[in-house]
């Protein structure tokens, strides 16, 4: 699988599950107000609110896993909000009631204010992600900071002094970290580019930019391994030495490149087609049976034959055919594959032959 797919996967799992527990933080959160009748209008209007915007986004992602980050910015977006808000009313409230305490009337949203910042920095660009934190604290941690400030007695009581440690260093260490876990993370995905630019490497052939010799071999050795069977396909461009004779090795090349895009284009993803050595070819198809690797030998000759390439008016291909049986070795499939693309020649090139075990004991020509 590769690694984009699998990391999207995985990014779209942990969005899903947060989602829940933010469902089901919001639907305790709406339960104990309702039980609790001292609560503010607020407490018991803004839970069940976010519960019902992150149950329609956890909907929206289940339905749509494409829509991830956009759905993901608008739960944010709402969450701020959600903060925003009761940090204001209760702020105001503490200054203008008499006898009346922040530390007393504020909802425990500190925490989540925290975790806002964190998911800010995963889904938003470094710029765009200080610039929101930044704001974030301006109007959630700052009202509080300054009426603590103003307020020594409550400032110094256990829960004046917690607001003060998260809404002070911790939030603020977290935004001066934002562009350090950010270059990271373009880090992380420099080094997973280098990787799969290393990979396409090692793994493809340079002229002919389809898979190498290496490629076919190990997915061979994997579909004996997990015995899932297939076919192999062996086949070789005819008289190949007359075309760099005559019309040049630039030619040659050139007809080499297009045998292998017009055969990589007619298999499938799960199919592999390498360059096995000089003009020689081969195609592993995991888990087809003896007519299907025959139907596929058939199309790649017609492929190759049915038109020029370049200078070259005509180019064909001799084909070898085998399939994997359960006791096989590579070596021994291989060979197989190799006897029956010699008997293709045997009989007069541009054709397909398959070797004898396909052939309910025909003996070898």
């Amino acid at each position: 699988m590769p690694r984009d797919v699998s990391d999207g996967r995985y990014v779209h799992t942990a969005v899903v599950v947060m989602m829940s527990l933010a469902i089901f933080a919001s639907a305790s959160a709406t339960l104990v107000n309702a039980l609790n009748p001292g609560s503010h209008l607020m407490d018991v209007v803004v839970p069940p609110l976010m519960c019902l915007v992150f149950a329609g986004s956890l909907v929206a992602l289940v339905r749509h896993p494409e829509w991830l980050l956009p759905v993901t910015r608008l739960a944010l977006s709402a969450s701020s909000v959600a903060l925003i808000a009761p940090t204001w009313l209760y702020t105001v409230q503490a200054l203008t009631t008499p006898g009346t305490q922040l530390i007393a009337i504020l909802p425990p949203i500190s925490s989540l204010l925290v975790v806002l910042i964190v998911m800010v920095m995963f889904f938003f660009p470094l710029r765009q992600a200080f610039c929101i934190a930044l704001l974030l604290w301006l109007l959630i941690a700052l009202p509080v900071l300054i009426y603590l400030v103003a307020h020594p007695a409550e400032m110094w009581t256990p829960r004046g002094t917690s607001l003060l440690m998260t809404y002070g260093p911790i939030i603020l260490m977290l935004v001066v970290l934002l562009p350090m876990l950010s270059g990271m993370h373009g880090t992380i995905d420099r080094l997973a580019s280098d990787r799969v630019s290393m990979e396409a490497l090692i793994n493809l052939d340079p002229l002919t930019k389809i898979h190498n010799r290496r490629v076919s071999e190990q997915l061979l050795k994997n579909c004996i391994a997990e015995r899932i069977g297939g076919g192999v396909i062996m086949f070789d461009l005819d008289r190949f030495k007359a075309i760099n004779d005559t019309y040049g090795h630039a030619v040659g090349d050139q007809v080499l490149t297009a045998v292998a895009a017009r055969c990589k284009a007619l298999l499938r993803a799960n199919e592999c087609v390498s360059r096995w050595g000089g003009e020689e070819f081969l195609v592993v198809i995991p888990g087809a049976d003896d007519v299907v690797v025959r139907q596929v030998a058939e199309r790649l000759r017609r492929a190759i034959a049915n038109a020029p390439i370049g200078a070259v008016p005509r180019v064909t291909a001799s084909f070898g055919v085998t399939t994997i049986r359960p006791d096989d070795s590579p070596a021994g499939v291989l060979e197989r594959a190799d006897r029956a693309l010699y008997r293709s020649k045997q009989r007069g090139r541009n054709r397909v032959a398959v070797s004898p075990a396909l052939l309910d004991g025909e003996p070898m020509a």
